[in-house]
């Protein structure tokens, strides 16, 4: 597994134009960076969202080529990697770029607009 870089962030951005995500990414990233906002409910409610979103067929390749890259593997890898092994890699991709500090940081970036 290698580090991500800025490639995958461009490899986001298209599925998040491609999903049509963008509205709704907004809106929970403000929900996210409002301090009396709830984390279950802002996880839960952006979760389904997300998951609605990517439900459409057109978003699952891009999905697969954006964790391609850092899990190493090709796409065609990921779409039939098992769920459990898929968690254990996320789980890994987020401890090795610290992506909750990431994440904390850009929502109060982003929440400041």
């Amino acid at each position: 597994m290698r580090k991500l870089n800025t490639s995958d962030v461009f490899a986001l951005a298209r599925v998040v134009r491609v999903s049509g995500l963008r509205a709704e990414l907004q809106e929970l990233i403000k929900n996210a960076a409002n301090r009396n906002a709830r984390v279950e409910d802002v996880g839960i409610g952006g979760f389904l969202t997300i998951m609605e979103a990517l439900a459409e067929k057109k978003s699952e390749s891009a999905i697969y080529e954006v964790l391609a890259g850092p899990l190493e593997l090709e796409p065609e890898q990921v779409a039939s990697m098992p769920l459990d092994e898929m968690a254990q890699k996320l789980k890994q991709l987020e401890e090795e770029n610290d992506l909750k500090s990431f994440f904390r940081w850009l929502s109060g970036i982003l929440g400041k607009n």
